[in-house]
């Protein structure tokens, strides 16, 4: 977001993004595994358990960056140009009314994957660690933080706990 035009108004500025660069800048995905200093074969083992989860979290990271950057270019829009109280025929002919539009779409497209995926995710069977994180990370963003805090925080605080061990230098042992 380093080219930026001027923008009606004294200073103000938004981020010249062309619908290619928001759909091509919603692909992007940092994804933590496999884990630094696995084997190729035991990441390929340790990835595929994984993999399904890892998936519907890329997905779930595109439409979280996709409705900061809504959030931001409507922010913008009502301070700037009143946004709310333009006639919807004022709102489109601003430039980045298109903008919007486009990312109502991919959005769109996002929550319709996002969903089908999470009819598919397998709900136990899990055989590595690393599949179980990625199951418990899917289920810590499916638990609303503000609705279920005790669970959210008991949820992310295992996730924390089984990533400590992953990345421990002895193998997790379990009290008894």
């Amino acid at each position: 977001m380093g080219s930026r035009r001027q923008a009606e108004g004294e200073g103000a500025r938004v981020p010249a993004l062309s619908r290619r660069a928001v759909i091509a800048g919603t692909s992007a995905a940092v994804l933590p595994w496999p884990m630094p200093g696995a084997s190729l074969a035991a990441s390929a083992a340790i990835s595929e358990g994984a993999r399904p989860y890892r998936r519907w979290l890329a997905i779930n990271a595109k439409i979280e960056r996709l409705q900061t950057r809504w959030a931001k270019l409507e922010t913008w829009l009502v301070r700037e140009h009143s946004w709310f109280q333009l006639t919807p025929a004022e709102q489109q002919a601003l430039p980045w009314a298109k903008e919007l539009r486009d990312i109502d779409g991919c959005l769109d497209v996002l929550f319709e994957q996002r969903e089908a995926l999470l009819e598919t995710l397998p709900t136990h069977g899990s055989t590595t660690l690393e599949a179980v994180v990625a199951k418990l990370e899917v289920i810590e963003r499916l638990v609303e933080r503000d609705d279920h805090p005790e669970a959210h925080a008991m949820i992310a605080g295992a996730r924390q706990d089984l990533v400590a061990w992953l990345h421990g230098p002895r193998q997790p042992t379990l009290e008894r």
